[in-house]
């Protein structure tokens, strides 16, 4: 698997004052999780990625890049 840029998904959410408590809570998954996903440590899911585009008032598109592995198409149609 390819190494991302997690520090860049938190740049994101720092950008909108969210803790990673508020953004897992809004994902539905522990703080833990999503310090994973932070991390580089959980390949997303497309709806995983949908989800964080909505919460941190972003493109599906730029969130792609940053998770650790990403297979699918984020266009939404």
């Amino acid at each position: 698997m390819k190494k991302n840029k997690p520090n860049k998904l938190r740049s994101l959410r720092l950008q909108k004052y969210f803790s990673q408590e508020y953004v897992a809570f809004e994902l539905g998954i522990s703080q833990k999780s999503y310090s994973d996903i932070e991390n580089g440590k959980t390949e997303l899911k497309h709806s995983t990625i949908l989800s964080l585009a909505r919460i941190l008032d972003t493109t599906p598109d730029t969130i792609c890049p940053l998770s650790n592995y990403c297979n699918c198409n984020t266009s939404i149609e």
